[in-house]
């Protein structure tokens, strides 16, 4: 086992100048009781600054996102970049990886790390060992594929684990597009949850007491695909949450109504309702809007104050870890082709380090937090839902949040449970 482990990272040249170099000391950490921070995407190499490192680009970056305030970023690895083949981990990469940790600590950030990418912005990132044919390894059920992954999460916790600001693993983003995306893999609810639970405690496992999670828009809530409510709701020990908002375009015409400002509250409510825990803490890992793709020219006005009342009412829902934007800096067309054009012009920055409208506002609410705190509102009064569709709550849920009313969300199956109401302070119940 012990040949094996050392055969399982590449050491190569890892004895770098790199390596070498002291570690930048580490800022005070900027932790807050509702975190604020953004999913970072590098402005000059995009994710694949892992192969083509440029530190001071990197260094830049950082400042940039720190003088916003923000608390911490999520990071995204190339799989194909860490894991060249399924026992062979890049050495290199790791201590990249390292040093990433290590400049953003200096800048005061920590940094929750995105592992097995199989789809970003609609690109596929998958290593070449996955890429059979005629049909690819099915990662999510084939054991020797499985057993890869646990040795990549094993590789990166020997190497970060303990580094003070590792905040955690988030499994892949949104990996459901990648299985939708190519024929013959075909990865049911109940193997999705599998897959999820397994490695969220192979992660506990190796890097324990941390935020460990899965990544997902709202399609396995709204729609109930890919992963099972409950199993969705019971992987790692926090529910990561995409509410994307501003795919359902009517931001152009509303940006400020019910729906479009309370849609992230109501999904970290939907995940609380199917959880084991009542206290099962959630995170707006991802939400953004482009103002001159989303908007339009009436409401574009709008934005700075569609984007604070949606994190001010995410904010105020109980066990929530806190809300992290997409994304930090603008994609460049030119290094980055053929990308749906929503893509390139998300960033709180341009790729010239310019800020945005986004960043304003964000910064803006960052300083409106740090002197008066959110605190979570109580919700006594819960719309019962459907065990198999809590869409039905959703209008009723909108419309007692337009009336001021915070509410939360209920299970049949659970609606005549008087503990566990009474656990969730709930007194007074709502049908749909």
């Amino acid at each position: 086992m012990a040949d094996l482990k050392r055969r399982s990272v590449l050491t190569g040249a890892v004895a770098t100048a790199l390596a070498a170099t002291a570690a930048p000391a580490l800022a005070a950490p900027r932790r807050r009781p509702f975190r604020l921070g953004v999913n970072y995407t590098p402005s000059t190499r995009w994710f694949h600054m892992w192969e083509d490192w440029r530190e001071a680009d990197l260094r830049r970056d950082l400042d940039d996102i720190a003088a916003l305030g923000l608390d911490h970023i999520r990071m995204m690895l190339l799989w194909s970049a860490f894991q060249p083949e399924p026992h062979l981990v890049s050495g290199e990469k790791l201590d990249r990886l390292h040093r990433f940790l290590d400049l953003a600590g200096a800048a005061g950030l920590d940094v929750e790390v995105t592992v097995f990418n199989g789809h970003i912005s609609a690109r596929y990132w998958t290593p070449n060992w996955l890429q059979t044919t005629p049909e690819p390894v099915n990662w999510f059920t084939d054991p020797a594929a499985l057993d890869a992954q646990r040795a990549l999460l094993t590789a990166l916790a020997a190497r970060i684990g303990k580094h003070p600001r590792f905040l955690g693993f988030d499994l892949s983003n949104e990996p459901y597009y990648y299985w939708d995306s190519f024929a013959g893999l075909a990865v049911t609810p109940e193997q999705a949850d599998a897959w999820a639970h397994t490695l969220c405690e192979t992660a506990e496992s190796v890097a324990p007491g941390k935020a460990h999670t899965v990544g997902c828009d709202r399609a396995p809530w709204d729609n109930g695909r890919y992963f099972t409510r409950a199993g969705l709701a019971d992987a790692g020990n926090v529910v990561a949450i995409h509410p994307w908002t501003s795919f359902f375009g009517t931001l152009k015409t509303t940006p400020l109504g019910a729906f479009e400002t309370h849609n992230a509250e109501r999904l970290i409510q939907v995940a609380q309702a199917y959880a084991t825990d009542p206290a099962r803490p959630c995170w707006i890992q991802e939400d953004g809007a482009a103002p001159s793709i989303h908007f339009s020219d009436a409401t574009r006005p709008q934005y700075a104050e569609w984007l604070s009342r949606s994190i001010r009412n995410a904010a105020s829902c109980a066990h929530t870890l806190g809300f992290t934007w997409w994304c930090s800096h603008d994609v460049d067309p030119a290094l980055v082709p053929n990308l749906n054009p929503l893509e390139y012009d998300l960033g709180l920055y341009t790729n010239d380090h310019r800020l945005k409208p986004a960043g304003r506002a964000l910064q803006a609410l960052v300083a409106e937090f740090d002197r008066t705190p959110p605190k979570p509102a109580p919700r006594t009064t819960a719309i019962v839902i459907p065990d198999a569709d809590p869409t039905r709550g959703s209008d009723r849920f909108f419309a007692l949040a337009d009336a001021g009313t915070r509410a939360a969300f209920v299970l049949q199956s659970r609606a005549g449970d008087a503990n566990y109401l009474a656990r969730r302070g709930i007194t007074a119940l709502v049908q749909p």
